[in-house]
């Protein structure tokens, strides 16, 4: 049996809508973990925040911040980079408003679409 519209359209909906809950998450896990180390004061080797102290969500977060290239991990501890903090806050701004304008136009397309058949 072929799909019928709705059901192609509620499968459109309903993956908009994970994409927006993933990413959304994502952001969230980041924002936690640049707060723990910005409340522990860990901006050098020195005050770093042991990667055993965190829990598995933080780990991930910092391992993804390491890589990305604003989280320093030396000898099991994690340390922020000041420098590179608000060069990667900007970025990440514009990737969820960039994300979220995405997930808007293909919302209004395919009510568009619902709409003219």
């Amino acid at each position: 049996m072929i799909p019928t519209r709705g059901f192609v359209t509620a499968a459109i909906l309903i993956f908009i809508a994970l994409s927006c809950v993933a990413a959304v998450r994502r952001l969230e896990r980041d924002r936690r973990i640049l707060r723990v180390l910005r409340e522990r004061a860990a901006y050098d080797a020195q005050t770093a925040v042991r990667l055993d102290s965190l829990n598995p969500d933080e780990r991930d977060s910092a391992e993804a911040l390491a890589q990305a290239g604003v989280i320093a991990i030396r000898e099991g501890r994690c340390y922020l980079l000041r420098s590179q903090v608000t060069t990667f806050r900007s970025k990440r701004m514009r990737l969820a408003l960039s994300g979220a304008l995405g997930a808007l136009l293909i919302a209004i397309l395919l009510a568009l679409l619902i709409l003219r058949a």
